[in-house]
C-alpha cells in the first residue's frame, strides 16, 4: 500500500489541508493519508491556541466525509515532555506498515523551506519520499535551497507518472525521492484563518461546517479584546 503521512499542527484544521491531501491522493495514487495533529512543535514558539485535544477534535470532524483520509494520534504529546520530531514519528509510523508499504510524507512549500532546521533533516529526508505542495507561481527552485548541505540534490526520471521528482542523496549514500505538486489551488492557512476569527469572522465563512461549528461551541479563537 502506498501510504501519506500529514503531520502539523491543525490549528485550526481548514480545506488546504484537505487540498493538498487529497492532491497527493490524486497524483500519486495514495491508498490513504494520516493527518497527525502533533503535540509540541519544537520550531515554534508559541503553543498552538487550541488544545490538543480539541485540534484531533476538529481534525476528525475536517475528515469524516473525505474517503482515504484517516486521522493518527501518532504525535501526541510525549510523556517525557519532549518536543515532537517528525523523524520520530515517521519512525512509529513505520512499525504500523508492513514492510511492502511505501511511505510518503506530506508537505506544504512553505513549511518544507524551513527543513533544513528539522531535528536530523538530512535523516528525515532519506527516511522515506516526500511530497511538497505549493501553489502556483511558486519558485521551485527555493526547495532545493532549502535542503541541509548532509542532502545533494538531482533532478530524476520520476517514478510516478504525471509527477515532478528530485533525487535526494545523503552523504551515508542513502536515497529517497521528493515529489513536487506545484498546483495546489487552494490558499487558505492556519494563521490566516485565526486571525480573520479574532477579528470577529464568522467560522462558517472560512472553514468547513463542521470545523466551523465545533469551534462555535467550544469557543476557540475568540475575538481579542481591545485595551
Amino acid at each position: 500500500m502506498k501510504i501519506g503521512f500529514f503531520g502539523g499542527s491543525f490549528d485550526p484544521p481548514h480545506r488546504g489541508h484537505i487540498a493538498l491531501a487529497r492532491l497527493a491522493m490524486d497524483r500519486l495514487s495514495l491508498d490513504r493519508v494520516f493527518l497527525a495533529p502533533v503535540g509540541v512543535q519544537p520550531l515554534k514558539r508559541d503553543r498552538p491556541q487550541a488544545s490538543f485535544a480539541d485540534r484531533v477534535a476538529m481534525t476528525e470532524r475536517a475528515i469524516a466525509a473525505e474517503p482515504g483520509l484517516a486521522l493518527s494520534l501518532i504525535d501526541a504529546p510525549r510523556s517525557d515532555q519532549r518536543p515532537n520530531y517528525t523523524i520520530d514519528a515517521v519512525k512509529a509510523v513505520r512499525t504500523t506498515l508492513q514492510p511492502s508499504d511505501h511511505l510518503f510524507c506530506l508537505l506544504g512549500a512553505d513549511s518544507f523551506l524551513a527543513i533544513g532546521q528539522w531535528h536530523r533533516s538530512a535523516d528525515l529526508l532519506v527516511s522515506c519520499d516526500f511530497v511538497v505542495a505549493s501553489r502556483p507561481g511558486f519558485d521551485l527552485s527555493r526547495i532545493a535551497a532549502a535542503l541541509p548541505p548532509a542532502i545533494s540534490v538531482a533532478a530524476c526520471d520520476p517514478p510516478e507518472s504525471g509527477s515532478l521528482a528530485l533525487c535526494l542523496h545523503h552523504a551515508s549514500r542513502r536515497q529517497s525521492h521528493l515529489f513536487l505538486l506545484p498546483d495546489l489551488a487552494e490558499l487558505a492557512s492556519a494563521s490566516s484563518i485565526r486571525s480573520a476569527l479574532e477579528r470577529g469572522a464568522d467560522p462558517r465563512t472560512v472553514l468547513q461546517p463542521a470545523v466551523a461549528d465545533y469551534i462555535l461551541e467550544h469557543g476557540l479563537y475568540q475575538p481579542k479584546s481591545k485595551a
